[in-house]
């Protein structure tokens, strides 16, 4: 059957409450014992009950087999709901012979003819018997759990997301978690729910990921006390991640991002202004032509390195370009001009270009922020 199709077409849930098939060829439901308005569940036990029973490994005759056979096809018609909405309706003749629709031929259904792997999928094996025959025959000493050993379990950690921005990842610190954990009473029998505020060290620069643990400090549980100690306490894990950033993404100890630039930016040049994750303003001269698979590194821009927060990783760059929707005739003979004026005289082409990019980078800065000397000398040449 076609798995595209969609349930509403064959109007399943109307079908549950009344049954409107008129019965041609093999009865599903008689097979597996099985009332025509039977739950999902039903037909699981049935299948079961019957795989179990008529199983070709436990009953070696034809008969068995031809009813084992019979139960796989049965289930995996019944318990795909699609299958059987169009075997409720048609019956077994129109469930196998396809059904035409206005809109849509359904394929016809054709079983595997492999009731053995219908047996698998269900179980999981092909004999469900084999751990507990292997327990009954091969019974395991209790010298081998732990707990045949003279030693208790412990709890289990008690693992919980901790969030940071990289404002905290960038500078560090110290960050304080409110817990809930079972406090076993002094009958050592009961337990009760108490609160504790746990402080959490941040290095600068910390990976994502990494685990910090805090031992015993989550739930006791009367059920799990060794019986030299006095109590077994769970430890508390705190895994750090990554909190999402408006404009950078941390990918090691380096910073990405994504810059919108227009056609014209990414032909002449343009100045990137943004703010720093320590809140600097950062000024970045994109001075060459940004092709889409360009990037641009700006190198001690990025987050500490954990083993020495005074070096840092790197910044970089990426460029999404949005290309104009229309240009006049004019404007493309203009354009046509300015690339003959780049391939003949190139030495001209970046003159004007880095003429451009001065005006560009005396717009963005500030009055009272000096020039370095060489654009300041272009510049008052201009």
């Amino acid at each position: 059957m076609d798995s595209q199709t969609s349930k509403s077409d064959l109007n399943i849930n109307a079908l549950r409450g009344k049954c409107t098939c008129i019965q041609r060829g093999i009865n599903y439901y008689k097979v597996l014992s099985l009332r025509w308005n039977c739950a999902d569940t039903e037909i699981k036990e049935a299948y079961q009950r019957c795989a179990i029973r008529y199983n070709p490994a436990r009953q070696k005759n034809e008969g068995a087999e031809a009813i084992f056979a019979l139960a796989a096809e049965a289930y995996d018609v019944l318990s795909d709901p699609l299958r059987r909405a169009v075997y409720d309706q048609y019956g077994e003749e129109g469930l196998k012979n396809g059904v035409a629709e206005p809109e849509r031929f359904m394929k016809p259904y054709v079983y595997h003819n492999e009731p053995m792997r219908t047996f698998r999928e269900f179980f999981a094996t092909e004999n469900p018997y084999d751990d507990l025959l292997n327990i009954l025959t091969e019974p395991q000493s209790l010298l081998e759990f732990p707990e045949g050993q003279g030693i208790k379990r412990k709890e289990e950690s008690l693992i919980k997301t901790l969030f940071l921005t990289l404002s905290e990842i960038f500078f560090g610190g110290i960050k304080k978690m409110k817990i809930q954990k079972l406090v076993l009473l002094d009958d050592k029998s009961t337990t009760s729910s108490m609160e504790k505020i746990l402080t959490i060290p941040i290095k600068p620069g910390i990976p994502a990921g990494t685990k910090i643990v805090f031992p015993e400090e989550g739930d006791q549980s009367p059920s799990k006390i060794p019986v030299q100690d006095t109590v077994s306490v769970a430890d508390v894990i705190f895994v750090t991640e990554d909190r999402p950033h408006e404009t950078f993404r941390r990918e090691g100890s380096d910073l990405h991002m994504t810059v919108d630039i227009c056609l014209k930016e990414a032909l002449t040049g343009t100045v990137i202004t943004l703010n720093t994750v320590d809140d600097r303003i950062l000024r970045i001269p994109i001075t060459s032509i940004v092709t889409p698979d360009y990037t641009k590194c700006v190198p001690g821009e990025g987050m500490p390195f954990p083993a020495n927060p005074k070096q840092k990783g790197d910044l970089i760059l990426r460029f999404n370009i949005e290309f104009p929707v229309y240009l006049s005739l004019t404007n493309k003979n203009y354009i046509k001009k300015a690339f003959e004026v780049s391939g003949t005289n190139v030495e001209n082409a970046e003159y004007v270009h880095r003429l451009i990019l001065a005006k560009k980078m005396r717009r963005n800065v500030n009055d009272d922020v000096p020039f370095r000397r060489g654009v300041k000398k272009l510049i008052c040449e201009m």
